[in-house]
């Protein structure tokens, strides 16, 4: 299995230091969101890797993938939110709050 990597160019250029070919360059959601779905078509692709703004641009649509998807934080570091997402999915799944 390959990993396709989408983001912005310096996530783009860190991946390609690392190895990966699958790895594409992106200047909006819209167009992140075209390239994740032909990544998502692709037999041979067993992971996508993009940035957590594009993640939070894309929330909804992204449950439509049916390749995993990973969220990793930009150069600017991680974004700081409200409410975790992982929290929120082990509460909906388990019934309980982590504290």
């Amino acid at each position: 299995m390959k990993i396709g990597v989408v983001g912005d160019s310096h996530i783009a250029i860190g991946f390609r230091l690392a190895g990966l070919t699958d790895v594409y360059e992106v200047e909006n959601p819209d167009e992140a969101l075209k390239i994740i779905g032909e990544l998502d078509r692709r037999k041979d692709i067993g992971l996508i890797i993009i940035s957590e703004k594009l993640g939070d641009a894309l929330r909804n649509k992204l449950s439509k993938i049916d390749t995993f998807v990973v969220e990793i934080p930009d150069k600017n570091g991680p974004i700081v939110r409200e409410r975790d997402p992982i929290k929120d999915l082990v509460r909906k799944a388990v019934g309980i709050e982590l504290k």
